[in-house]
């Protein structure tokens, strides 16, 4: 099971909102933060993928969202949507059933039986994917109202602060 309630809030907010002063032992002064590095779009990305990352992430670094540590989730975000345009477009074409030969009876008649396109289901799933990953960089509404950016001259842990 895993943990339950909200996601703490950034050692970095934390000490921007003066918690310190508040509850000193409540603050990680351990906690790592990425160097500031170029991120880059991994070779082994597929163009469909790389083209979604080409799209996004200048803007996710400009504002110190995406980091060096962040490139395989943010690569696997730009994956699933790719293979969430494939399935939409199979939907799309094949619709949202399709008919599949059960058996032959002895006479030669096929049975035919109804059932849901495959593609619904990786659809849903890539859909799932997109949003878990996507909020974590802040890529729909709700999830971007939760983001804090700070200003750059503030410290090193108080560029990147995910409430």
């Amino acid at each position: 099971m895993g943990k339950r309630g909200p996601a703490p809030k950034p050692t970095a907010l934390k000490l921007l909102h003066g918690d310190d002063k508040k509850n000193p032992q409540r603050i990680n002064r351990g906690e790592p933060v990425p160097a500031v590095g170029d991120v880059q779009c991994p070779e082994w990305l597929p163009e469909r993928a790389a083209d979604v990352w080409d799209r996004l992430a200048p803007d996710l670094i400009d504002k110190h969202v995406l980091t060096p540590w962040d490139v395989d989730a943010f690569a696997a975000l730009c994956s699933a949507v790719v293979i969430n345009q494939d399935a939409a477009a199979d939907i799309d074409t094949n619709g949202t059933t399709c008919t599949t030969v059960v058996r032959e009876l002895a006479d030669g008649t096929l049975v035919y039986d109804l059932r849901r396109n495959p593609a619904v289901q990786v659809f849903r799933e890539s859909s799932t994917i997109i949003a878990s990953l996507g909020g974590r960089f802040g890529l729909t509404p709700s999830d971007r109202a939760q983001l804090k950016i700070s200003p750059p001259n503030m410290g090193a842990g108080a560029e990147r602060l995910l409430t």
